[in-house]
Order: structure tokens, then sequence, then C-alpha cells
């Protein structure tokens, strides 16, 4: 028995290359659309690193301005409180002799609220309302504002809290 090839071999070689051939094209879409997730996710993760690698420490911002233009205050009728700096981020803080405030904060702060009650109640006619800091062009922003703060929050009824900084 002599056994015959079932197919011709060059007829699957035929099927096989047009099968390659053949490709379905492609369906276009309705909208072209761009994704923006990946941009969002990305603006996300810069806003994050910011926030985190920000510092937000007020004492770091600035310093205060040379002053242009200002009021004629009288020591005579103020409350003075001079601040010079102390090295590093401290501050020295002293009354109209002097005389040191504790470098301790919240001792500090104790001490300032009874040295301007004493200030304003020896004013003997004189109508003492107001504090005056006096600070050194060195002197950082946060520190003049915590002092104020301590004199804001002791004493509401002072109407004005001066500012004034060392002139060159």
């Amino acid at each position: 028995m002599s056994s015959a090839p079932l197919t011709d071999p060059s007829l699957i070689d035929q099927d096989d290359n047009e099968e390659e051939d053949f490709h379905l094209p492609r369906a276009k879409r309705d909208e072209e659309e761009m994704d923006i997730t990946p941009m969002i996710d990305i603006v996300f993760l810069l806003l994050i690193f910011f926030v985190v690698a920000s510092r937000m420490d007020p004492t770091q911002i600035g310093t205060i301005p040379e002053a242009e233009h200002g009021l004629a205050v009288s020591a005579k009728d103020s409350a003075v409180i001079f601040i010079e700096p102390g090295g590093a981020d401290e501050v020295i803080v002293k009354r109209l002799d002097g005389s040191q405030f504790s470098r301790d904060e919240a001792t500090q702060a104790s001490e300032i609220v009874d040295y301007v009650t004493n200030e304003l109640e020896k004013s003997e006619g004189r109508n003492k309302n107001h504090v005056m800091i006096l600070g050194d062009k060195d002197v950082q922003v946060g520190q003049v504002t915590r002092i104020q703060k301590v004199i804001g929050d002791a004493f509401e009824d002072i109407e004005q809290t001066y500012i004034a900084v060392k002139e060159d």
C-alpha cells in the first residue's frame, strides 16, 4: 500500500500566508480625548513635596524695614520695651531703665505684662495708653511679633502698640 499525502503542502503554505497578511482595520475613536490623570497625580505629588519641604516659621521670613515716615511718639507717654539681637535666634529684651527681662519666654511674658502694668499705672495724670517696642534692625520680625502678641493678649484696653527700628 502506498500512502499518498492527503493535502498538498503547497496549499498549506498559501493558506498561512493569506492569514498573516489579513489585518482588521483599527476602529477610530469618536472623540480624541487626552487622559490627564497622570498630570494630576504629578501636580499633587509636587504640592505635597513643597508643603512638606517648606518652612512655616514666621521668624525666618524677613527683617523689620527701616522707617521712612512716622509719627513722633513720646517715650514719656508710653511703656517702652527694647529688643536687641542676642545671638543665633535669641533676643535680649530690656526695660526703659536698661534692666533685662528673663531669657525664658514663659517667664519673660509674665515679666513683660507686669512691667507694662506698672508703667501704665504710674503715669500720674499723663495719658499712658500705649506701648512702644524699639527694635534693632537685626532683630527678627517673629521676635517682635511675639512680644507684641504678649502685650496684645494681656491688655485689651491699650489703644496703640508702636514698633520702631533703630535708624542707621
